[in-house]
């Protein structure tokens, strides 16, 4: 080996090891010994009952408030609130340690998304939290990278870049809890939508293994488009997510109203409008003995009973006030009719 060679490879040895030695350094986590941007607040966070957040020009985007059921959110008529998203919200808050201090100058806060949320352009979020002896006032600005933002107290013109995305949202919707059934496909037994012009649409199943629903009546010399085509609309009530609330409103608009039977006697009832472009759905849940459980039961079946029984009025409780805004290919499956389920017309041609 050469001298040349020799000094070759030991210098791509050293820039190697510098670069093994750099990635491992930005792999760290912060220094532990950094400051911690509000460092009373942990010790404090179960006295934290109110939670208010504002955005450009002082507007007033979500108000959170913790009773004894837990948080709801005052725009939508204290509807539940989503605690797992208010939790990380509050522990990123408590936990977040200062990275590096930055501008202190208010004219340059806006291009990090701290200025004054009384400005109509300001680029952040205005997070009061309160309770019986805590009052944190900051405001959130732009996020870098995955985990990180700016912040600043409101009464301080100093700024920061911090370890943590509190991930507070812009919007009220943000803060609610989206999930409104989680019902699944293999529990449903029948299905009947009935339309505002009295079409109606019928699938079931004869029993718990049955693959595809089977679709009732269908008209002479049709076909279904594929075997499993109205699964789709047995599996809607698996993973129904709200993307706005309002309280229900009875009022004279026709509604499709589709029930959804379960094998175990769980009915839920779904009225569907649209306003302004928008589905809309509000539900209603019942208990009816299905025919199977007629005559004597063993204990098993009447704690089965029992428990749909107990299921249904606890749903109904939580649903009945209340009218959902969906996603629109949610809604198209809940209001279905026979026609999308079929073949085209054959071209009489």
């Amino acid at each position: 080996m050469t001298t040349r060679t020799l000094i070759i490879l030991i210098s791509a040895l050293v820039i190697f090891s510098l670069l093994a030695i750099l990635g491992q350094q930005e792999q760290q986590p912060a220094n532990a010994d950094a400051v911690v941007f509000l460092p009373t607040l942990k010790d404090s966070l179960d006295e934290i009952n109110r939670i208010e957040l504002v955005g450009a020009g002082g507007e007033m985007i979500a108000t959170l408030n913790r009773g004894v059921e837990g948080w709801s959110i005052m725009e939508r008529d204290n509807y539940p609130a989503d605690s797992q998203k208010i939790r990380h919200t509050l522990l990123s808050l408590a936990e977040a340690k200062i990275l590096e201090a930055k501008t202190s100058n208010p004219e340059w806060h806006d291009r990090l998304g701290v200025e004054a949320i009384e400005n109509t352009n300001a680029g952040g979020i205005s997070v009061s939290l309160a309770g019986a002896d805590t009052l944190v006032n900051i405001i959130l600005g732009n996020t870098v990278g995955d985990n990180q933002a700016y912040i600043r107290q409101v009464d301080e013109s100093q700024s920061y870049l911090i370890d943590r995305d509190p991930r507070v949202g812009g919007s009220v919707t943000d803060w609610l809890d989206t999930e409104v059934l989680a019902i699944a496909r293999e529990r449903i037994q029948r299905i009947t939508i009935t339309h505002p012009d009295g079409e109606a649409l019928t699938v079931f199943k004869e029993d718990t293994e049955q693959a595809n629903f089977t679709v009732d009546s269908i008209p002479a010399g049709r076909e279904l488009q594929y075997d499993s085509v109205a699964n789709v609309i047995g599996n809607v009530l698996s993973n129904l997510n709200l993307q706005d609330v309002a309280l229900r409103a009875d009022d004279d608009t026709p509604v499709t109203v589709t029930e959804f039977r379960t094998f175990g006697g769980l009915i839920i009832t779904a009225e569907s409008i649209e306003r302004e472009e928008n589905a809309w759905v509000a539900f209603r849940a019942s208990y009816e003995s299905p025919s199977q459980l007629i005559g004597e039961e063993g204990s098993s079946t009447q704690e089965t009973a029992l428990g749909v029984e107990a299921e249904a009025r606890e749903l109904n409780q939580r649903l009945n006030n209340w009218r959902y805004h969906v996603a629109t290919y949610q809604a198209d499956q809940i209001s279905r009719r026979m026609s999308a389920l079929l073949s085209p017309l054959p071209d009489e041609s």
